[in-house]
């Protein structure tokens, strides 16, 4: 009796996970962000930016990454140091899902690191990294944003900070799957996919779906082991969307009006 009672809890504890990972990406794919980020792809698609335009975004896209590759890699860290004593033997593994998304960031799979492949993307535009590294080329949510993750990544709850970054990486999806296409669409921009300018388009649209399952298979072995971080996961991941929604709202406005 004792042994069935137990194979039901832990039935019914695996079927409660399963829902809350189905809620944490759902809560992510339907959160108002996302409407704004799909709308001004809409108007992305619709005519090649202008200069100043394409300055403000990518300038925009770098103050609001400045701080996230070094946050993926510590947030890793972080993740082995909390889960570890709970589960020495196979502790790390969690951490890992993390620190998959870090290598392609650093660069040490096949690119030099992805901020490299920005600067030199935005430098074939005619954009010199003087001006993109400029904080007022940028909109003002996107430097909220992006000392925001400075803190979040390093110094909120574990938790927190992995709903941070699992809505990350979903946005990322959203964001590089299009945007590779336009700057292929409008000759304007003089770009082919095989070009070596073109590589840090090309290698978000190839490695960001695979950073999403990473993050939902990360966060369900997390509360797995500490489920009682479920509401924390959550927050970081609402507090994110907000920020980003509003960025994504901002740079609308500015660009197209």
């Amino acid at each position: 009796m004792y042994t069935a009672q137990t194979t039901i809890d832990k039935d019914a504890l695996h079927e409660d996970l399963v829902r809350e990972v189905d809620e944490v990406y759902e809560g992510c794919s339907t959160h108002s962000a996302i409407a704004v980020l799909q709308s001004f792809n809409r108007h992305f698609s619709s005519r090649p930016l202008t200069r100043p335009e394409l300055l403000m975004f990518l300038a925009s896209m770098a103050a609001f990454n400045r701080h996230t590759i070094g946050g993926i890699a510590i947030l890793a860290g972080r993740l082995s140091d909390q889960i570890l004593p709970l589960l020495p033997k196979v502790g790390h593994e969690i951490g890992a899902c993390v620190l998959d998304a870090a290598v392609d960031e650093y660069g040490l799979r096949e690119t030099i690191t992805h901020v490299e492949l920005a600067r030199n993307f935005a430098a074939y535009l005619g954009i010199s990294t003087e001006e993109i590294e400029a904080r007022e080329n940028a909109c003002s949510a996107a430097v909220e944003l992006g000392d925001a993750l400075f803190d979040w990544y390093r110094e909120r709850p574990v938790a927190f900070a992995l709903g941070v970054h699992t809505a990350s990486e979903i946005t990322s999806v959203e964001e590089f799957v299009p945007w590779h296409d336009i700057f292929l669409k409008f000759p304007q921009y003089r770009f082919s996919r095989e070009m070596p300018e073109f590589a840090y388009l090309r290698a978000h649209y190839v490695h960001e779906p695979n950073h999403v399952n990473n993050a939902k298979c990360c966060i369900a072995r997390y509360l797995d082991v500490l489920p009682g971080e479920y509401d924390h996961l959550r927050e970081g991941a609402r507090m994110y969307l907000s920020l980003y929604g509003k960025m994504f709202h901002q740079l609308s406005e500015r660009i197209f009006g």
